[in-house]
């Protein structure tokens, strides 16, 4: 059964559900914003191991301040409610983008990306590592704006880094993660390349989580991918996808940076300057938001 209210917040619909608690829209009545409600399940309100959890996810994502990252509003404790609040994302998430559209135009999976790095950077120049990017985490606002999502794995890696431990999402864990290595920044690089992969084949790389099986696969990475009909969009492409899909953690892309500055060379090509223009222009065209037309228009297609 649904809340009516949790703490200051009128419980408005239930958005989702996951393995430690629910997330619904509300209305903040102190402010009368909409926000976001994650409430741990009724079944881990009094788990102190549980609760330790969910304070240390506020702890990383109280420090998380940035465009392309979720706003952290307040958060409470306190069982039978113990909950986070954010701000709530009016849009929809990569993963079922991909089951509505299928592959994303290659120029706008390298917008989504390069946003996608933008937050990501932020949060490893605070010293903390994702430790769970996928494409569910990964939001696409009405407005074109690329959210990244779910600090709920974040780690501070100065003080822990999961070594040993079976951490992320089967099917989305760096190679180093399959072999209980220590999780780095280099780790959630791998993650961006296997979601930039994704959104440019429109399906998932890994289907089976299957660790042999996807080790297996991961020695193949980069498969191929849909030429975009450009020699020079696709050697860049190609590129990226080798080089932060790489076993081998020191072979992939240093930073955050550094990447954001490879997808950034392809973009150049065709003059693209305003990423998230760029999407809300695709995101019309594909008709997944009412807003209106984005100026000045860029061209987003390869022909």
């Amino acid at each position: 059964m649904i809340p009516q209210q949790i703490g200051h917040c009128e419980i408005l619909e239930l958005v989702g559900s996951g393995g430690l608690g629910e997330v619904y829209r509300a209305k903040d009545k102190k402010t009368g914003h909409i926000v976001a409600l994650k409430r741990l399940h009724d079944k881990y309100q009094n788990s102190l191991k549980l609760l330790g959890l969910f304070h240390k996810e506020i702890l990383m994502h109280a420090q998380v301040s940035h465009k392309h990252c979720v706003k952290f509003i307040e958060a409470n404790l306190t069982p039978p409610n113990a909950h986070i609040i954010t701000e709530f994302i009016e849009g929809i998430n990569c993963h079922y983008l991909l089951k509505k559209v299928g592959p994303i135009p290659p120029l706008i999976a390298c917008c989504i990306t390069l946003d996608l790095l933008q937050g990501l950077d932020h949060i490893h120049c605070l010293d903390m590592v994702h430790s769970d990017l996928t494409p569910a985490n990964v939001l696409l606002e009405v407005t074109g704006r690329t959210v990244l999502a779910d600090f709920g794995l974040s780690c501070n890696q100065e003080v822990e880094d999961y070594e040993g431990m079976t951490v992320g999402t089967p099917g989305y864990q760096a190679p180093e993660r399959l072999s209980h290595g220590a999780m780095t920044p280099l780790s959630d690089i791998y993650n961006v390349g296997l979601i930039f992969h994704e959104l440019l084949l429109g399906e998932r790389i890994f289907p089976n989580p299957d660790p042999k099986e996807v080790m297996s696969k991961m020695k193949v990475l980069p498969g191929k991918f849909p030429s975009t009909g450009d020699a020079t969009a696709d050697e860049f492409i190609f590129k990226i996808l080798k080089t932060s899909l790489h076993l081998n953690p020191q072979k992939r892309f240093p930073s955050a940076r550094d990447f954001m500055f490879a997808i950034y060379q392809v973009l150049k090509v065709y003059d693209i300057r305003f990423t998230r223009r760029a999407i809300l222009q695709w995101m019309i065209d594909a008709q997944l938001t009412t807003l209106p037309p984005a100026e000045p228009k860029q061209i987003i297609y390869i022909k």
